[in-house]
């Protein structure tokens, strides 16, 4: 039996977590499905290209400047064409547009669009959502909002969970180099994962803050932040300001982010402003690491408030220290909380159950 193709759309040649989740959706359908063709387009040489690639699924080059231009439609409407696409996925909100505009060229095309971030667009979008078979979104409160605030057809819209691949959190690990690197051994870590992109963001100055405020009581905690972006000089200075520049440790970007969650007691997302779903929690959440997290977005839907972890205001100083006090003085606890977080991922984002999920959309619209 032929598959049914679907074309997965990404014009960005950046690395981040819209793309890696577009990688897995296509890499998932590959190996488990029996009924459709995942095919990749995105920038020649892009991060999504290359791992779609080599990873074995079929990909086209869809190299184009700008949100709407000739050039992305014309190339979009070769590949259509040329691969008899029936499906059209796509993962960016600034190709909506030039998306919907092949149900002019190709009447039966189903076009799927996808929501990851729970922000506002301007006033013409609501289209986006009347004309598109089907719109996805990362979360409950996404969809909601979307259908509150934009106008989304009610019955055109869906929650589908981003996928979770154990493979890579199912392997062994040696993280003594990490240890040694940063001082680590002995040490009670607390860390967090994410772009540092201002002193709000993902909230990494909270966590700078509650350690400055913890560091008395608790001699041997360490901060871990890892990853990078244009606010870390500013994050580094208040490490410094607040005379805790020895004790929080700022890794810059780091590529195997498993193993560096491996080396911590706590995991920290503080995330202030928009969050679709916040995949790394899930992440911590599967390798048995308790999580402290604000409650926004989609963030509540992926942690079972003080089972799997905790869930705060964002920017409250307070509710971290008052959080890491209980997993540091009840060890039992905080050791359950983890298995809780591992077997709620394993059994709520598999793979297996995304591909499912994903599949029966799929088949509702054709």
């Amino acid at each position: 039996m032929n598959k049914i193709k679907v074309l997965h759309l990404f014009s960005s040649d950046t690395i981040g977590g819209a793309e890696k989740q577009t990688l897995l959706t296509a890499i998932s359908f590959k190996e488990l499905s029996q009924k459709f063709e995942p095919i990749v387009a995105a920038p020649k040489k892009s991060f999504l290209y290359e791992e779609s690639k080599i990873n074995g699924v079929e990909v086209k080059d869809f190299t184009c400047r700008g949100t709407f231009t000739p050039t992305g439609v014309v190339k979009l409407i070769k590949i259509i064409k040329k691969e008899k696409i029936k499906i059209l996925h796509v993962h960016q909100g600034k190709l909506y547009w030039t998306a919907l505009l092949m149900k002019l060229f190709f009447p039966d095309i189903k076009v799927v669009l996808h929501r990851r971030q729970d922000t506002r667009h301007k006033w013409y979008a609501k289209w986006h959502y009347k004309i598109a078979d089907m719109t996805l979104t990362v979360s409950k409160v996404v969809k909601d909002n979307l259908i509150k605030y934009e106008n989304a057809p009610i019955n055109r819209v869906q929650v589908l969970y981003n996928a979770f691949d154990i493979t890579k959190f199912e392997r062994e690990t040696d993280c003594s180099d990490i240890i040694k690197e940063y001082g680590l051994e002995n040490k009670f870590v607390i860390g967090t994962v994410g772009a540092i992109v201002s002193l709000e963001g993902k909230g990494q100055q909270y966590l700078i803050e509650a350690i400055s405020k913890l560091r008395k009581e608790y001699p041997n905690i360490v901060g871990l932040i890892v990853g990078d972006g244009s606010g870390k000089k500013l994050q580094q200075k208040y490490a410094k300001d607040l005379g805790v520049d020895d004790i929080v440790k700022f890794t810059g970007y780091q590529s195997n982010i498993p193993k560096f969650l491996k080396v911590m007691d706590i995991f920290c997302l503080l995330s202030c402003g928009s969050e679709g779903v916040g995949n790394v929690n899930l992440e911590a959440e599967f390798l048995k690491i308790p999580v402290i997290t604000t409650n926004i977005g989609g963030i509540p839907e992926t942690i079972k408030d003080g089972v799997t972890g905790f869930l705060i205001e964002p920017r409250n100083v307070d509710m971290i220290i008052s959080s890491v006090k209980k997993l540091v003085e009840n060890k039992e606890y905080a050791k359950n909380m983890g298995l809780e977080g591992h077997k709620f991922v394993k059994e709520t984002f598999s793979k297996q159950k995304f591909v499912e999920n994903l599949t029966n959309i799929y088949e509702s619209i054709l």
